[in-house]
């Protein structure tokens, strides 16, 4: 074998975890993950599920992204797709509550086991990273309960009630403890490839092989000494190996701008093979994210363009069939108005012969029809038809018709034609501009998936929440249980507590953080208070909001009274904001991030809203549902061309905006919004 392997080698794009990158994946992101409960389960597919977790006391929750086969990373977007019911709920009912207790990678294999307790039960989740892996959950004895996939395979069996049983171990020898003379006799006397014994033989990421057989190369150089070169790969897999997993360099590589590979280490030999370019990461968790985006992106698509994309082939299928029939169409035409207007040149000329013909037939036969003109190149005894090679042009005639009802007959055929080539010509446009709306909306819809997964939710956002015109955070209970969280942990000492006067109501805390509140941050605040309260929905006008600072707060009732739920005790005297007026601005705020953007929706003032957002509605109490209200405003930004736009928009937020039946008052949609889009 030659030693130059890389000169006739094209790099393939790396598509899976190695057991390093897990290994560097746990040590970096263990911690977070100890401790953590799930939240949450969104099964997409066999191929994707994602763990909402959160950390008890900490309010920020993180999503597990799970593509066996491929990889398992943590992010703050969710994935904006629409889940498998059926499997999201089965998996809901297994895991949902329960707290990761552990997590371990399995003996230097692409597998991941956490350890759950889910009440009183433990339970394992475990990630098979390999080729053909999947997802399963399973006992504390390893008796499988769930599966993202079920599969028979002839060394085990994946199936509900069946132990679960590991992969067969692909490579049993380890790079610390091997013979290096013997490995190395191996490899001449058996002329090994050196690259694919060690991946084959000591489960060695390819990545890692290659890097060390380059680094060789250039020491040893292109002798084809076999032995030197194998012998200096096992010393620095063994440094290189060390290095990669306890003081990892998160990278990505790209060729021409396409992300060819995710390392722990830097690719030496792709940037100075393939002159790659090299972007580094803080952490590769990250590193990992940005590398299956794309892919993320694409299965996203796949499932939400699905229909559109198949729609789309179909009618260019029926198009490219029309265009063919209006290129026939079209010679036919010419055909015909050659023949006709041949005709009308030399009608005279033509009507004799072809009486010539008749009276011939019909006298002596066809075999004396002949004799009419030089000009008849054939003719059919059966029909009755004969043709006439006049200046390159043959014409068709008829002996049992008039040559009059004959040229009226072609005058009609050309008229017949024209009109099918109109009605083709206009199906033709009708479907190009359907194939063109279609596309548009296509990449409206990729557009928005972008915009879509940059999202990353703060932790106020599970709340009603805005920031006042001076930079202070506002949140409000959504409901009775939110309404006590929100005192009991989110009030400091030095916040204000604001509420309708009216029972039933969100409890709204304006978090100062030791700054002195101005008046316009009081109305601003006043106003969640008085719209997400009984008011809304009973069709009030305005509302008096009081407020008091947080040591006037008691979620303890006096002696021997009792506190509905969602309720608070008030000690003190109580300030007021009189007369709130009930409207309420809801808007689409465009987020410019280090790469593209997000969206995510605001309430407020409409002085506030319209500060920060480029497209906006208002409303107040009305008589139309929620989903009237929302179809209208994503129904204006539609007609305005903000297709992708209204796809980014999560319609379950939106709907939780809306403090009830409503009317809109106005809707503002800014020129420059499109502008913005564009530079996104």
């Amino acid at each position: 074998m030659s030693v130059d392997h890389f000169a006739s080698q094209q790099i393939r794009p790396k598509r899976s975890m190695s057991w390093i990158d897990i290994s560097v994946w746990l040590n970096e992101q263990k911690k977070l993950l100890v401790d953590s409960y799930i939240d949450n389960v969104f099964v997409y597919s066999k191929e994707l599920m994602v763990l909402r977790l959160r950390k008890r006391g900490e309010d920020k929750q993180f999503f597990l992204i799970v593509e066996p086969g491929k990889r398992v990373s943590i992010t703050f977007s969710q994935v904006s797709l629409e889940p498998h019911r059926n499997l999201t709920e089965l998996w809901r009912k297994h895991v949902r509550d329960c707290r990761v207790t552990g997590v371990e990678q399995y003996d230097k294999e692409r597998l991941i086991v956490m350890d759950l307790k889910c009440g009183a039960e433990e339970r394992k989740l475990i990630i098979e990273l390999l080729p053909r892996g999947t997802l399963i959950l399973t006992t504390s004895t390893l008796e499988v309960l769930l599966a993202l996939e079920y599969r028979k395979m002839k060394d085990r069996i994946i199936a509900p009630r069946h132990p679960y049983q590991f992969p067969p171990k692909q490579w049993v020898q380890d790079l610390d403890t091997i013979d290096t003379q013997k490995v190395v006799k191996d490899i001449v006397e058996k002329r090994q490839n050196i690259i694919s014994y060690f991946v084959k033989s000591f489960g060695v990421p390819p990545e890692l092989v290659e890097l060390s057989y380059h680094i060789c190369i250039e020491k040893v150089g292109q002798d084809n000494n076999i032995s030197s070169v194998a012998e200096c790969v096992i010393n620095e897999l063994r440094s290189l190996q060390k290095l990669a997993v306890e003081s990892p360099k998160p990278c990505i590589a790209y060729i021409q701008d396409t992300a060819i590979g995710f390392y722990t280490f830097e690719p030496l030999h792709i940037i100075k093979i393939y002159g790659a370019r090299i972007e580094i990461f803080e952490k590769f968790n990250d590193a990992v994210n940005k590398y299956f985006e794309r892919d993320l992106e694409e299965l996203i698509q796949k499932a939400r363009l699905g229909s559109l994309v198949e729609d789309i082939e179909k009618l260019k299928v029926a198009l490219n069939d029309m265009e063919k029939k209006l290129e026939m169409y079209r010679k036919e035409l010419n055909t015909l108005s050659n023949i006709v207007q041949l005709i009308e040149e030399r009608y005279p000329e033509i009507e004799k012969i072809h009486n010539c013909v008749r009276s011939a037939v019909k006298s002596e036969g066809w075999d004396k029809a002949t004799k009419c003109s030089n000009s008849i190149v054939s003719y059919d005894k059966s029909s009755g038809k004969y043709v006439l090679r006049i200046d390159s042009a043959s014409i068709e005639l008829d002996v049992r018709f008039e040559f009059i009802d004959i040229y009226n007959s072609y005058r009609k055929k050309l008229k017949d034609l024209g009109k099918s080539i109109e009605r083709t010509e206009s199906e033709i446009n009708r479907l190009r501009s359907k194939v063109a709306e279609l596309e548009q909306d296509v990449e409206a819809e990729r557009r928005s998936i972008r915009l879509a997964m940059k999202r990353e939710r703060e932790w106020f956002e599970r709340f009603h929440w805005t920031i006042t015109s001076s930079g202070f955070l506002v949140i409000g209970g959504k409901d009775a249980q939110q309404n006590m969280m929100l005192i009991r942990k989110y009030l400091d000492e030095k916040d204000i507590v604001l509420h309708a006067d009216i029972h039933g109501g969100s409890a709204v805390i304006i978090k100062t953080g030791g700054r002195t509140v101005d008046e316009e941050t009081l109305h601003e605040a006043a106003l969640l208070a008085a719209c997400y309260s009984k008011a809304w929905k009973i069709g009030l006008h305005a509302i008096d909001v009081f407020w008091v600072s947080a040591s006037q707060v008691s979620l303890s009732p006096p002696s021997g009274e009792y506190l509905p739920k969602g309720g608070f005790m008030v000690y003190g005297k109580k300030n007021y904001v009189r007369n709130v007026s009930l409207e309420l601005a809801i808007g689409i705020e465009i987020l410019r991030l280090d790469e593209g953007c997000t969206v995510r929706l605001v309430v407020g003032s409409e002085n506030n809203v319209s500060r920060r957002c480029l497209v906006y509605f208002v409303i107040r109490p009305g008589d139309s549902k929620v989903d009237d209200v929302i179809k209208q405003f994503l129904d204006e930004l539609s007609s305005k061309g903000l297709r992708d736009l209204v796809k980014a928009v999560d319609i379950n937020e939106l709907r939780s905006k809306i403090p009830g039946k409503s009317k809109i008052v106005k809707i503002v949609v800014r020129e420059d919004v499109k502008k913005v889009l564009e530079e996104c």
